[in-house]
């Protein structure tokens, strides 16, 4: 017992139950309105389930998780593919598992597999980034999931595998102007998509940051040139897309010019973030929310929800907890030497980081809806399950950065 309690972060563990408190509120409130209170009570189960994962953890050696890192991502991709045949359907999408009492999300634990994956690879002796087969090689390993999960469909989740393999390539020492390159490509794809100005202003600023700062102008043309083809063919890639998830990626440039055809939920959102003022309308008098204005307040919106009813104090609150939830993972990550847990420990961080920055950023009006949750707070038990796991992987670390 004396070994499991050593080295744990006790203020990683506290902001943790804290964000959790008030996620409980804001899903209590959400769901009044249309007499799903009860949700509450799942929730809790699903943290107690959490709670009892990150117990187990600690019981298991961290050297298993890069052993097994392999065999679970081809898991993954069969859980995947079997969700095409076996899944069942809400929303218009296939993206769970039906298990009777309880549905389960392949892609959410994907996204802790894709880490673990990817760290393995890029821990597995040194890299030498003038070989590109380095870069093919993780763009492969993550390109096959994201795929198959873009083709349920689901957007936001596949945005989320690439950027895992961006923050880990970061964090494995990718030469700058790989991430650059690679940043810029997915702009052009985007800008053409946005219109055909935007595209065309885009380049000109690229073909302008090449000459600045490229020493070699014929690899600069080439980096461009791929480009700008990419961007061209990047009309097959909206193509694919379902009218929604064009919607979703456009409206949020300006969401009361599509309130009709997608801007909806963004509008509603920003009225109640605006409604709450200092000190908020008072837990379960948030108009927005009691009168149903506000789709999706106890998962996408709750922190439209914990806004409008606790108010800019209420918000300062949240992230200040999210603040100090995130520095002691970065502080975890920073004094940890074994290059696998350091990979794995910069990926979990990373992916809270983005899920948290976008789910607030789609909640006032600055990114586009993705249908990413709140960690901790949004309703849901896949989501909880996989960020309890991680949770009790980074504390694993923290006991074991010493020994291994």
């Amino acid at each position: 017992m004396k070994k499991l309690t050593r080295n744990i972060d006790y203020f990683l563990i506290l902001s943790v139950i804290m964000l959790f408190s008030m996620g409980l509120l804001g899903i209590y409130s959400a769901s009044r309105p249309t007499g799903e209170e009860g949700l509450i009570f799942k929730q809790l189960v699903w943290f107690a389930t959490g709670i009892g994962l990150v117990i187990l953890i600690q019981f298991i050696s961290l050297r298993y998780l890069e052993v097994m890192s392999n065999v679970i991502y081809g898991f993954l991709v069969l859980l995947l593919i079997l969700i095409f045949f076996f899944g069942s359907v809400k929303m218009g999408a296939k993206r769970w598992f039906n298990l009777g009492i309880f549905q389960f999300q392949p892609s959410e634990i994907g996204k802790f597999i894709m880490i673990c994956a990817l760290a393995s690879y890029y821990s597995n002796g040194k890299i030498f980034w003038n070989d590109k087969r380095y870069l093919i090689t993780g763009l492969a390993i993550t390109l096959l999931p994201a795929i198959l999960v873009f083709k349920q469909p689901d957007l936001g989740t596949s945005l989320v595998y690439i950027f895992l393999f961006v923050s880990i390539i970061f964090a494995a020492g990718v030469p700058y102007y790989y991430l650059l390159n690679m940043f810029a490509i997915l702009l052009f794809v985007i800008a053409k998509g946005v219109g055909i100005q935007f595209f065309v202003t885009s380049l000109i600023i690229y073909a302008l940051i090449l000459y600045k700062f490229s020493k070699n102008y014929i690899k600069a043309a080439i980096i461009w040139f791929v480009c700008f083809f990419t961007g061209i063919g990047s009309s097959l890639i909206w193509s694919r897309l379902k009218p929604y998830q064009k919607m979703r990626l456009l409206t949020f440039l300006d969401p009361e010019k599509f309130s009709r055809e997608g801007g909806w939920q963004v509008v509603q959102s920003k009225v109640a973030v605006s409604n709450g003022n200092l000190t908020g309308e008072g837990f379960l008098n948030g108009s927005q929310v009691q009168l149903r204005f506000l789709p999706e307040g106890h998962t996408d919106f709750i922190f439209s929800v914990i806004s409008e009813e606790f108010g800019l104090i209420g918000i300062i609150i949240l992230l200040g907890l999210f603040s100090l939830f995130i520095y002691r993972m970065i502080k975890i990550t920073i004094e940890t030497h074994n290059k696998f847990l350091y990979l794995v420990s910069s990926g979990i961080t990373a992916l809270f980081i983005f899920q948290i920055s976008l789910n607030i950023g789609i909640a006032i009006g600055i990114m586009p809806v993705t249908g990413l949750t709140l960690p901790f707070l949004s309703y849901g038990g896949s989501a909880m399950l996989v960020n309890m796991i991680m949770v009790g992987v980074i504390i694993s670390i923290n006991r074991e950065k010493k020994v291994i």
